[in-house]
Order: structure tokens, then sequence, then C-alpha cells
């Protein structure tokens, strides 16, 4: 296998066209099918792991859910590897959101969970947050969160009513101190706040880093570096398909000049060891 991508939104349902005008990306080019999607995945040798969240500035066509990816899995194993489930941090009641997660922690099909902090207007350290950080820390199975900056609302007045602060990087750092035992993904290098996410991924041992939103050249210098030397073990591949193009983003990264062990690493053992995804 060539790598599994741990960032992938599926095409069939939820696509932001701000996202879409931000990254120049042509819909007629990205498979709107399921059929289409995952052979896009399979002709790549590539495994995806699909995010159940829906963006709250895609109001028209079929909303993206949990029920919807982890179908896309059951039916395209050869493409989809796992789900990272979505919940509603934004429910009156959150009790009955944490007893909803411990149902998903119990789904085969979920391998982790996908928060968006800025787009769901919420700090991953408030605790009122915190029984369903339990759960899902008990669970055993890693968290993603969006760091840095947001296509969602960009360029709008106001950023649509989005926060980028809800997404800096150091909100994880007290995530993971408080629980050290939750395996937290931060979600791109968190620009403008690269330095920080180094930083805190470097501090905690239970923190993480994808290189999703950019082509492998397009990430920032320091970062480059960071993943290829101390956060070899720490940092994986992904790509915020459809946004990023997912040929481009493998031709791109090969183009780095990282060490065979080092891309190694990147795109496949990091995550298969984080995931528990040694049989893909």
């Amino acid at each position: 296998m060539r790598a599994i991508d741990v960032h992938v939104h599926p095409s069939t349902r939820g696509l932001d066209t701000h996202a879409c005008n931000y990254f120049r990306r042509d819909l007629s080019n990205v498979p709107q099918t399921a059929d289409g999607f995952a052979d896009l995945y399979r002709q790549q040798d590539v495994k995806a792991l699909l995010i159940g969240w829906h963006p709250s500035t895609v109001h028209e066509g079929a909303r993206n859910s949990n029920d919807h990816v982890i179908e896309l899995v059951s039916n395209y194993p050869k493409a989809f590897a796992g789900v990272l489930a979505s919940l509603d941090t934004g429910a009156e009641d959150l009790n009955s959101v944490a007893r909803y997660a411990e149902e998903l922690v119990r789904n085969s099909k979920v391998v982790g969970f996908k928060f968006h902090p800025p787009d769901q207007g919420f700090y991953p350290s408030d605790k009122k947050y915190y029984e369903i950080w339990e759960v899902l820390q008990s669970g055993g199975k890693p968290v993603m969160f969006h760091v840095g900056f947001t296509v969602l609302g960009a360029n709008t007045d106001g950023g649509s009513g989005i926060a980028l602060d809800y997404g800096r990087p150091i909100h994880l750092d007290t995530l993971a101190r408080d629980f050290p035992r939750m395996k937290i993904l931060a979600a791109h290098p968190g620009w403008p706040w690269v330095e920080e996410t180094i930083g805190v991924v470097t501090h905690k041992k239970n923190l993480y880093v994808d290189t999703s939103g950019y082509l492998a050249e397009q990430l920032p210098e320091l970062f480059q570096t960071a993943i290829g030397g101390r956060l070899q073990d720490k940092a994986l591949f992904g790509t915020d398909f459809p946004y990023v193009d997912l040929p481009k983003a493998l031709v791109s990264f090969d183009k780095m000049g990282f060490k065979d062990a080092v891309k190694e690493k990147l795109l496949l053992g990091n995550a298969r060891n984080l995931f528990g995804l040694a049989a893909v």
C-alpha cells in the first residue's frame, strides 16, 4: 500500500464552496458518486479515514453524517479503512452526546473522532466537555481537532461568524495534560501558529499532527523540517480531500526528499500505529 490518508472528507456529500474556491478546485474534477470516490482511492493504492463532520457553511444538498461514512466504509473496505466520527458539541444535553460517544466507541468501523473547534465554536480545553473527553479517553480511539486557519468562511464578512481563536494549538496542550491517555491528533500544521503546533506536539507524548490542507512543498518550512526530524514518529499523511487533490499530494510528497525510513513512517507506519490499523 502506498499510503493511509488520515484526513478525508467524503466527496459524496457536504462539499463546501468556500473551500473549493479557496483551493481553486473544479468540482467537475471531484468524484461525487460513492463508486467514483472509492475508485480514486483504490487506483492510487491508498486507504482513507473518512470524516463524519458536516461544515456549518454547507446548506445545500445531502448532509454528511456518521451514518453516511460508516456506510461507505462498510461498502468499500478496499478503499476506506475507517471512520473519524463527529459529535455535536453545541447540543443542549451534553450527557446524551457522551452516551452517543459510548455507542460510537463500540463500533468497529469507528477508529477515531474528529472535531472542528472554529466551526463548532468551542474550546477543547473547556471543562464543560470533559465528560465527553473521559468517554473518548476510556475508549482508546484517537481524537482529531482542527487547528489554525480554516478556509470555512474565509474572505467573507466577519468570517461567516467563525473565530480562529478556537483553533489555537495551545488549547490542545491543556487537553493533552488533563487527559494523558487520550491520543490527540492536531489536524493541519496550525498556521499562523506553526511554532505553537510544533511546540505542543513535541512536549506532549500523546499529541500528534497531520499534514493535511497542503501539498507537501507548500507546508511551512519549519514544519517540513520538524516532520522530517524530531516529529517523524508523530506526523501523519493527510490531504483534506477533496479540497486537496490526492494524486497531486502523493507526487508532491515524493518530491520532498525524506529518507525512505522517515517517508514510510509519515505515509503509513505512524497511522497504523496510532489508529491500530496493523492489518491495513
